[in-house]
């Protein structure tokens, strides 16, 4: 009896579970798992898959049914994963003032009334609170457009967190111009947008094309830029080839041939 009793708790304790997001991984009982850093403020989704294929009650494996996060610290937000969920997906998300630092929250994966005998599988998981998640660059770092025509540079923006997030390019620095594009950039990855300004006076300007988080404030990073307005006819023709920005649609065809033939000189 004693041998047999042994043996149980040895096959309940190999139990283990798949995650999947944000890193895939084996998860056994009493782990602790690092999921790498996220901002103050953002969202990171864990994804367990619900499947396993040895133990339970047949000896064949089984579902899980549920994934439930046990604690959170105070300001902090979380959602359980969907009953019978394919696959279980728990989120967790930090408070906007939460300081950096390391914070441990404890995820559990469940076998709902010990139906098909697979146990639960409880595991720590660890997230860095960080304010430096993401970097950008801007080039080129100068443009010479006519008078209210686009001047067009690449925004580059790396994700160095695990938490996917929406990021928010706009501008300072050009009168009358408030522009703002909105891209998503999942975690650990990578993307580039195009982002335009115009200046409607003669004249260069000092401005600043600004990148920010759109759920942690305080993720943010700029970079100088240099727009040079000039009249000339020739310039005005130069800047079609960015996109007819301020032209009727029915005209932009003409603009933009009009671009081409000017970057010949």
């Amino acid at each position: 009896m004693r041998a047999l009793l042994l043996s149980i708790l040895l096959v309940a304790s190999v139990f283990s579970a798949q995650m999947l997001e944000p890193l895939t991984q084996e998860i056994h009982n009493g782990d602790r798992i690092s999921l790498g850093k996220m901002g103050p403020g953002q969202t990171m989704p864990i994804t367990i898959h619900n499947e396993v294929y040895t133990g339970g009650i047949h000896g064949i494996g089984g579902n899980y049914d549920l994934a439930t996060v046990d604690y959170v610290p105070d300001g902090w937000a979380y959602s359980n994963s969907m009953l019978y969920g394919r696959p279980l997906q728990v989120t967790i998300t930090s408070s906007r003032d939460a300081p950096e630092g390391k914070y441990s929250i404890p995820i559990t994966v469940r076998d709902e009334r010990d139906e098909e005998q697979l146990g639960n599988v409880s595991f720590i998981a660890e997230i860095e609170i960080s304010n430096d998640v993401m970097d950008m660059g801007v080039s080129p770092a100068s443009r010479k457009v006519g008078l209210g025509q686009p001047a067009v540079f690449e925004v580059a923006i790396k994700n160095k967190g695990s938490a996917g997030d929406l990021f928010i390019v706009s501008s300072s620095g050009v009168p009358k111009w408030s522009f703002t594009k909105t891209i998503y950039v999942a975690g650990g990855s990578s993307k580039t947008v195009l982002y335009e300004v115009a200046g409607f006076e003669e004249e260069e300007y000092q401005a600043k094309i600004l990148v920010q988080s759109a759920n942690a404030p305080v993720v943010r990073k700029e970079s100088g830029i240099s727009v040079r307005a000039v009249p000339d006819v020739l310039s005005d023709y130069k800047a079609t080839i960015n996109g007819a920005l301020l032209f009727p649609i029915f005209e932009a065809p003409v603009y933009a041939l009009a671009g081409i033939i000017s970057n010949l000189w």
